[in-house]
C-alpha cells in the first residue's frame, strides 16, 4: 500500500540539508527494509510515529514518519 504523502515542502528542505532525494524517502516509507516501532509515540494528526529503514548502496536512509491509515507525514530523514 502506497502512503498519501502530506506537507512535502518539509521534506524537500531536509532531504536536500541532508543529502538524500524525496524520491528516496517516499521509497522507503511505501518499500522498507524494516520499520522500527519501539517506543510507540503518536504524532500531531493522531497517528504513530515509526522510523522507516532502507539501504542504498550500502548506506542506510531512516526516515522518521507519522502514519495513519494510508496517509503519511514525514518528520525528518537522516543517512545512518
Amino acid at each position: 500500500m502506497a502512503y498519501v504523502i502530506h506537507d512535502t515542502a518539509h521534506v524537500e528542505k531536509r532531504a536536500k540539508e541532508r543529502g538524500f532525494t524525496f524520491e528516496q524517502a517516499i521509497e522507503t516509507v511505501n518499500e522498507p527494509t524494516s520499520i522500527i516501532k519501539v517506543p510507540p509515540r503518536r504524532g500531531n494528526h493522531n497517528g504513530m510515529i515509526w522510523l522507516f529503514n532502507r539501504d542504498f548502496n550500502g548506506r542506510i536512509l531512516i526516515i522518521v514518519a507519522e502514519t495513519k491509515n494510508h496517509e503519511c507525514w514525514i518528520i525528518t530523514g537522516y543517512w545512518n
